[in-house]
Order: C-alpha cells, then sequence, then structure tokens
C-alpha cells in the first residue's frame, strides 16, 4: 500500500477518534445524568420532605415592547408549583400595552412584582441595569433569570431546577457547594428545513453546556434558565467588570464569579424552558453576539468546543476525500474503512442524540443527522467568518 492511502486512514481514524471522545464524554453526559437521576427517583420518595429544604426563588424578568409575549408566557411563570418564589418583571421602557398587561396580571397573582428601568438611563447596557435593578428588588435567597419570551415546559419548572440544590435524588452529592444550576433552553417547533436547522443547532449548544455542568466542568450559562445565589452577584459587584460590553450579563459573569464545579445541570424535561423561534436574521444576530463574547470568556472550554466543531467538518471532509480519491484508485480497504467509520459515528451520534432528545424533550433527528450534520458546522462556520469581518464596536456600550 503506498504512503497516500496510510494518511488518508490515519487522519481519518484520528478525527473519527476525536469525534467519538466528543460524543461519548460530553454529548452523552446529560442523558447519563438523566438516567441515573430516573433511577434515584424510583428508588428513593423524597417528595415529602423536599419542599423543607426548598430555598425561596426570585423569578427575573427583562421585557422590552413584549405585550404580546408577557400574555401568553407570564402566567406560566406565576403557576409555579412551588412552595415560595415572586416573579419580578423590569420593565425597560416599553411604549406599547406591557405596563397594563403586568398591572392586571399583578392584580391576579400576588407573587407578581414590578419595576422598570428609568427612561434616562442611557450610558449603560439597558439589560444589565434592568437585570440590577431586578435583582436588587429581589427578597429570595436564590435568583432564577428566564426571558419574556420563554416560557416553562412544566409547572414543575423550578422545582426541577432547585431540586439540584436542595438535596433531592437528583442530587449526584459533589463535595462542592452549589452556587448556580443551569437548565435547557429550546425553541417552540416551527416549521420548515431552516426552523429544523435551528433548533438542532440549537441542542448540540444546550447539550455542551448541559455537558460540561454534568461533568463539573461548565464555564458559562445563559440567563433564560439559569439559576444562582442572590450574594454572588453583590460579592463580585454584578456587571461592572465587563460594563463596557452591550453583553455579557449571564454568560461572563458566571464565567467569572462563579467556579465551574459549583454549576450544576438540571437535565428533565420539566427544567426546560421554551423560546418562541425567530426569524433567519434575527438569529444571526443573536449567535453572533454569543461568539462576540465568547472571546471574554476565560479556561480552555470556548477552544475545546470550537475545535468539536472544526473536527466534526473535517471529519465529515476527510470521509467524502477519502471514499472518492478510494474508488477512483481501487483502494477497497480504504473505502471499506472509511464507510465503516462513519457508520459508526453515524449510529453512536443517533444513539447520543435520541437519548438526549428524551432528556430534554426534543423531537428525534434520526434519520436527518448525516444532513444536519453537515449543514450545522456550515452555519457555525459562516458566522465566524461573518464575525471576523464585521465592527466590532457593535458589541460594545455605546457612549452618547
Amino acid at each position: 500500500m503506498s504512503l497516500l492511502p496510510i494518511i488518508l486512514l490515519s487522519a481519518v481514524g484520528l478525527l473519527f477518534i476525536v469525534q467519538m471522545l466528543y460524543l461519548l464524554l460530553l454529548y452523552h453526559a446529560p442523558a447519563r445524568q438523566y438516567r441515573r437521576q430516573e433511577r434515584l427517583k424510583a428508588a428513593t420518595d423524597a417528595s415529602s420532605s423536599l419542599d423543607e429544604t426548598l430555598p425561596a426563588l426570585s423569578v427575573i424578568i427583562v421585557t422590552s415592547n413584549q405585550d404580546y409575549l408577557l400574555r401568553r408566557n407570564l402566567p406560566a411563570v406565576l403557576g409555579q408549583d412551588y412552595p415560595d418564589f415572586e416573579v419580578i418583571v423590569v420593565d425597560d421602557n416599553s411604549t406599547d400595552e406591557t405596563p397594563d398587561i403586568l398591572q392586571q396580571l399583578a392584580a391576579q397573582h400576588p407573587r407578581l412584582r414590578t419595576t422598570f428601568v428609568p427612561p434616562t438611563s442611557r450610558r449603560i447596557s439597558h439589560r444589565k441595569l434592568a437585570l440590577t435593578l431586578g435583582i436588587k428588588a429581589a427578597r429570595g435567597q436564590w435568583l432564577a433569570f428566564t426571558d419574556a419570551d420563554c416560557c416553562p415546559d412544566s409547572n414543575q419548572w423550578l422545582r426541577s431546577m432547585a431540586a439540584e440544590i436542595a438535596g433531592a435524588p437528583a442530587s449526584d452529592n459533589r463535595p462542592h457547594p452549589v452556587e448556580a444550576v443551569v437548565g435547557y433552553t429550546g425553541y417552540i417547533p416551527a416549521r420548515g428545513l431552516p426552523a429544523i436547522l435551528r433548533r438542532f443547532d440549537n441542542m448540540l449548544h444546550g447539550l455542551r453546556l448541559l455537558g460540561l455542568a454534568a461533568c463539573g466542568r461548565a464555564h458559562m450559562a445563559y440567563a433564560t434558565n439559569l439559576l444562582y445565589r442572590r450574594d454572588i452577584f453583590f460579592d463580585h459587584k454584578g456587571y461592572s467588570a465587563h460594563l463596557h460590553l452591550e453583553r455579557g450579563d449571564d454568560d461572563i459573569f458566571v464565567n467569572r464569579a462563579i467556579p465551574p464545579r459549583r454549576i450544576r445541570a438540571a437535565v428533565s424535561p420539566d427544567a426546560v424552558v421554551r423560546c418562541t423561534d425567530t426569524t433567519r436574521r434575527r438569529w444571526r444576530l443573536e449567535r453572533l453576539g454569543r461568539i462576540a463574547t465568547r472571546h471574554h470568556l476565560r479556561g480552555l472550554c470556548p477552544l475545546l468546543l470550537a475545535l468539536d466543531t472544526l473536527t466534526r467538518l473535517l471529519f465529515l471532509a476527510a470521509i467524502v476525500v477519502a471514499i472518492v480519491l478510494a474508488a477512483l484508485n481501487g483502494w477497497w480497504v480504504v473505502l471499506a474503512v472509511c464507510a465503516a467509520l462513519w457508520a459508526i459515528r453515524y449510529a453512536v451520534a443517533w444513539v447520543v442524540w435520541h437519548r438526549a432528545a428524551r432528556a430534554l424533550a426534543e423531537p428525534d433527528y434520526g434519520p436527518a443527522i448525516p444532513l444536519l450534520e453537515v449543514v450545522q458546522p456550515l452555519a457555525e462556520l459562516s458566522l465566524r467568518i461573518q464575525y471576523l469581518f464585521s465592527s466590532k464596536q457593535r458589541y460594545r456600550r455605546k457612549q452618547l
């Protein structure tokens, strides 16, 4: 056998091993935790004593001109089955019917409290200011965060999140005290291939976050489904370290304020919140904003996650090149080995995504995985290229 087939097989084999490590150690970790939790729940019944250990929670929601979303989603947050919680909605200068809707809901739900961002505040990221105002108004020991366009999948959302800090059967008894809990945020199902791609891409990023947290290596979190201790915010002077950025109120703050081993994952269909699927343009802007703040995260995790996307793309490209060259030159052993490695990886990925979908109440992508796993890294690559050639000033605070 000549040198070229050996090089091709070596490259394909190395990329195959790297991808299998990501699938089995990172993406499969949430499903393993979910199965372990289900076994513990089946063997123990701590529901009667759990309420005594659940801490008081304050749910913080920032809204701006989202009256129809508040009308649809806020009742599900207010209707949570949880013994002691409040919901604080911070109105960021809404000009629609938001104040009227909040007034109506406050009359029906005594747990609802509201505040607002002063219209004269112009020299700071409005979201960070709004969150700060909500946190200062909070009475609970722990803060839960979500958005106005998000709705819990279950009335057990807060209970499932808080179970990770209350010593429920879901706990794995880590020696480190829990300071934050991250949950999964999915999209409300929508039709069309672009919507499926956005949902698949979102599931991959969510599994990365939950997988790292399940392994005690979480480096960030998103404020669409997040819980952390209130005093952490004040101990680290809030968002003062990155006020020059428009974003970073969730991922950068958690990255710098909370040690990775003190962040736990809540993996359960009850712990899921779902956001309204958006347009392609708004999705790209959201993803570009996340890429912009990613450069300010500390640690090696951002690099390792980027390596996952790169090696997945390289593996698929190497498989195609190797199979084409093998077919043209009659290297039947190379063709058979490459086809077998692709089939094994596809089968493992299908099993991993299937089990993850069950834990997160997501659809089984099964037959569509080969197409999605080609399009998703290409979309990620195009976003990174777009960010490289975009103005970085747009992601910084506007000085008015």
